[in-house]
């Protein structure tokens, strides 16, 4: 008999929500305890189109908007599409058994193999296989590396055994393969997201600018998160920078494709492009791997998701904790924890950070930038934004803050968008006639909502005039509950 679980832990009122953002996949174990979940610092939650159907998801981002309406807490979904995942046929049996130095052929295929065969579901895959080149097996399981390639067949010797079962995942790290990106089925579940009202697309098996940009011609308006998982991707890191709003960092097919003593190293330097780059990062994969049937993480894990936060990610991401583990709401809630203990030490001070350089200066990176070191220099506890698009707050997180920064801004779009960036507090704010209005009812409602106390100092961020897209131009220094005036 198994151990019952733990009641779910009740945040205390005064317990302050992580700086770094947290992400968890709903599934079947989350999706009717979401409410528990952002009570404990879920800042996004994640829909993964590889599995579940529509109406599963349909079903499960309803549950999440009335989850984040009761509490008044704004919640970003991100939907991650299927991509175009090589997989294996089937075998004999369900499975084949692979012995090291035993030599099979591999030919592309999706049906059933013949003995000593591995199929694998691409079209032209010998021509995009070379004599040396490795196929991994089984999500990197299995290895084999080809020895000769004549015709449709290529001739391989296993360098690593193992065990492949039926429509297992590949990657050719080594080979070019060519496959459209997006997917028909991709195409699909964007048209499906988009109708949905998901914030935020993630890029499955992206490697180039070029597939970021035909996606965001089919779904305007929505965050296109590009998920590194490829080397390609990672040759083309910049590029994919520019065209994308955010990367992922994501670990598990980047494990394979990689050698894994490279992937500390690659996530250090993705998650710095990132930051340089002025956009938002994702930390993913195993994170809490152990709480999918643990109610506690290792310290291997623990110590993971410090050094996540530590190289600068904006969120920290679970996927199978959340989705089917044991324990959904005690991992987020660990997530929270680890990153709140982190965000309290002297190295978070030493994370990266953007800089300003004369190649991007504008009237809105310059007012971004002096409000963050005026903040610092005075000690002030918030930098309060007026946006309307999010831009000028995505700036002020990227130069990162020591004091939180609070997003007000009258769209729901950008407000839910914000939900993934480091350090931002993003509230839906009605737009007023005059900057002026604006200050006065933004520091009664902070008041009212517990947010700031009368006295405070704060520093505004805002645009002249005011309900223009990246005007801002303004900021002032203001004692919370004093009269406003700006002549």
């Amino acid at each position: 008999m198994s151990s019952p679980k733990p009641p779910p832990a009740t945040p205390p009122a005064n317990r302050r929500r992580p700086y770094t953002k947290i992400v968890a996949t709903i599934g079947p174990s989350s999706e009717d305890r979401v409410g528990e979940m952002i009570d404990q610092g879920l800042a996004v939650a994640r829909l993964n189109f590889s599995h579940g159907t529509r109406e599963e998801h349909l079903r499960r981002l309803s549950k999440i908007r009335a989850a984040a309406r009761e509490r008044m807490l704004p919640v970003g979904i991100l939907a991650d599409l299927p991509g175009p995942k090589m997989r294996t046929g089937t075998f004999p049996g369900g499975r084949i058994e692979l012995t090291e130095g035993e030599v099979v052929r591999v030919r592309s295929g999706d049906g059933e193999a013949l003995p000593g065969e591995v199929l694998i579901d691409i079209e032209g895959l010998s021509g995009a296989l070379a004599a040396g080149h490795r196929i991994f097996l089984a999500d990197g399981q299995v290895m084999l590396r080809v020895r000769e390639v004549f015709g449709e067949m290529a001739q391989c010797r296993v360098v690593r055994p193992g065990i492949v079962g039926d429509r297992k995942g590949v990657h050719l790290p080594d080979s070019e393969v060519d496959y459209e990106l997006p997917t028909a089925q991709d195409r699909e579940w964007i048209a499906f997201a988009v109708e949905a009202g998901v914030d935020f697309l993630g890029i499955s098996f992206v490697g180039h600018a070029g597939e970021v940009e035909e996606i965001r011609s089919l779904a305007p308006g929505v965050g296109l998160v590009s998920k590194i998982e490829r080397t390609v991707a990672l040759e083309n890191l910049d590029e994919l920078l520019e065209a994308s709003d955010g990367i992922m960092v994501a670990r598990g097919d980047l494990g394979v494709e990689l050698e894994l003593a490279q992937l500390p190293i690659a996530q250090k330097s993705i998650i710095g492009a990132a930051v340089r780059a002025g956009k938002f990062s994702i930390t993913a994969t195993e994170m809490l791997e152990s709480m999918i049937h643990s109610s506690r993480p290792t310290r291997a894990e623990v110590t993971d998701v410090a050094n996540a936060v530590l190289d600068g990610t904006d969120a920290v991401m679970l996927s199978a904790e959340t989705a089917v583990g044991d324990f959904p709401v005690e991992a987020v809630e660990t997530m929270a924890e680890i990153t709140r203990a982190v965000e309290q030490s002297q190295r978070y001070e030493q994370r990266p950070r953007q800089k300003l350089s004369s190649v991007d200066a504008t009237f809105s990176t310059a007012t971004a930038m002096a409000a963050v070191q005026v903040a610092g220099a005075l000690g002030l506890s918030k930098i309060i934004c007026f946006t309307e698009t999010g831009n000028t707050v995505r700036l002020i997180s990227r130069y990162r803050p020591s004091c939180d920064i609070i997003g007000l801004c009258p769209n729901i779009g950008p407000v839910q968008q914000m939900t993934v960036l480091d350090n931002v507090q993003p509230i839906l704010f009605r737009r007023e006639p005059s900057l002026e209005d604006m200050l006065y009812m933004a520091a009664e409602m902070l008041v009212v909502r517990g947010i700031a106390e009368y006295g405070e100092e704060v520093a505004f961020v805002a645009g002249v005039p005011p309900g223009v897209a990246r005007s801002t131009n303004v900021m002032k220094l203001h004692r919370i509950g004093e009269e406003v005036k700006l002549s």
